[in-house]
């Protein structure tokens, strides 16, 4: 049997809200609308940490980030490793291994590298006398370093839009590139912008042609191939061409159902995550930017679709599209950003998948993580379940639909983010969520009777039973899955000798 091309397609911090197929905000994605007719949508799918870089590092390894080391973004406080280690078990390596061609473009964030370090500003002012392992080893992680061709953006990016690469491309294509009418100041140096230069001046379309040229190459060869495009967006700054922010000019976005919040029984944590926000106003302009910007990576999407199709690529390709995590946008008394709060904006993420050869338009309810991604993509390349299987398993099975036993719980970790480290494990079972707050109160939310997480039940005499069973469902997760917090949680939570 032939083996299929993969694509996977990332993007960088999306709520799956903005998608049509989860749910029904004024945000215009046609491409992936029509994409999700043709796809399976996994409807329960969640991230193993909502940060960047230890999200990313579990695609790669197929590992919790508690056992990659990579547990909050490089070169931040409380992250143990900062280089991405080149292992026998990486994607990369393992799919050269079934005779995969493997190519990757855009954001990185599993390594930076020794030069670079030396002239990032933020590294060098707050950690530059730090002597990292990797860097006197000379241990970088770059996608060519690690097996892939293609581009090598070292370190977080901050929107992609000032790589030499890319400054080399629009000189090559006579094209300038201007962002104006910025505004920020609602969270932090957050910003959102106008691209007033035009579409084909945005990294995002240089991301399409760069993914083009590569699986062009890939093609002169009788070999399958992989190939994983990653957005930088629609992760702040909101830089978006005016096209698309023409697209919201004059809407009026409702706002979130758990824009206020005002419940007492929250953790005082959230606050290192929330904004200078008080009113709907406040926030709506970022809002709007980060639905064009959005609705500008559809758009991209869409042409590397046609682009497929046109070259009789799509059918015989399988293809994944997700995010490393979500984002909050004001939500609950105007949090920002990500980590910190484990609400279902910022753990769940989108995650639909067009099997090789096609399917019809069907939704699964399994609990699926970004470990289980890692395994399916191998498992579609050949190997077999038992030797994809790392902290994560293959759904493939799922998606053929095969009867197989399924785990009945998931869980997201967090330890923390920038400076504030903090321990954190969420875990979904059925209708209910509880989050472990080391050293903060805890939640216990019925995502059936309370889907936008309004009422911490934590306290509520009646949900004694369901936060019980939860709490041992958590601790028997982590019994299985060697999780070193066990101790701590252990003697907080669960009262055990």
């Amino acid at each position: 049997m032939t083996k299929p091309n993969i694509l996977f397609i990332l993007t960088d911090q999306q709520r799956k809200d903005t998608l049509s197929a989860y749910g029904d905000l004024p945000c215009f994605t046609p491409n992936s609308d029509q994409f999700s007719e043709e796809s399976i949508t996994f409807e329960n799918a969640y991230t193993v940490c909502p940060i960047c870089t230890p999200a990313r590092a579990s695609l790669q390894t197929g590992l919790y980030p508690i056992h990659h080391g990579m547990i909050t973004n490089s070169y931040n406080y409380g992250n143990m490793v900062q280089e991405l280690p080149d292992t026998p078990e990486l994607l990369s390596r393992k799919l050269l291994k079934e005779d995969y061609q493997v190519g990757y473009t855009g954001k990185w964030h599993l390594g930076t590298g020794v030069e670079a370090v030396k002239s990032d500003e933020y590294i060098q002012k707050y950690m530059g006398t730090i002597e990292f392992a990797e860097l006197a080893l000379k241990n970088d992680a770059t996608p060519t370093s690690v097996g892939y061709s293609g581009d090598d953006f070292p370190g977080h990016g901050f929107g992609g839009h000032y790589y030499p690469k890319f400054r080399e491309y629009l000189a090559e294509n006579n094209k300038e590139f201007k962002i104006e009418n910025i505004i920020k100041g609602y969270y932090g140096d957050h910003q959102a912008g106008e691209i007033t230069t035009g579409v084909a001046s945005t990294i995002e379309n240089y991301l399409i042609e760069r993914t083009k040229n590569i699986i062009n190459d890939f093609n002169k060869k009788d070999k399958p191939w992989y190939f994983q495009l990653n957005f930088w967006g629609p992760h702040e700054p909101y830089f978006v061409p005016t096209e698309f922010l023409d697209l919201y000019d004059g809407l009026t976005i409702p706002e979130w159902s758990n824009f206020k919040d005002g419940n007492a029984l929250k953790p005082r944590i959230h606050d290192v995550k929330r904004g200078d926000i008080k009113e709907w106003s406040d926030i709506e302009p970022a809002v709007k930017h980060y639905f064009a910007c959005t609705s500008h990576i559809d758009y991209q999407i869409g042409r590397l679709l046609d682009y497929l199709k046109e070259t009789n690529l799509y059918d015989n390709t399988l293809i994944i599209m997700s995010s490393d995590h979500g984002e909050s946008l004001g939500i609950h008394d105007g949090l920002c950003d990500k980590a910190i709060f484990m609400y279902e904006e910022t753990c769940s993420i989108p995650l639909i998948i067009k099997p090789p050869k096609g399917t019809t338009k069907q939704k699964l309810n399994e609990f699926v993580n970004s470990c289980d991604i890692y395994s399916t993509i191998l498992n579609y390349a050949g190997l077999s379940e038992e030797e994809c299987q790392r902290d994560g398993r293959s759904f493939k099975g799922l998606i053929e639909g095969a009867k197989i036993e399924w785990p009945d719980t998931v869980v997201t970790e967090c330890s923390g983010i920038g400076s504030v480290l903090f321990s954190q494990r969420m875990i979904r079972k059925g209708e209910w969520k509880y989050v472990f707050n080391c050293g903060d109160i805890d939640e216990l939310y019925n995502l059936s009777k309370d889907p936008h997480e309004l009422t911490n039940l934590i306290e509520e005499s009646e949900s004694q039973d369901s936060l019980d069973e939860m709490r041992e469902s958590l601790y028997d997760w982590m019994l299985e899955h060697n999780d070193n917090l066990i101790f701590e949680y252990k003697q907080l939570r669960m009262n055990r000798k």
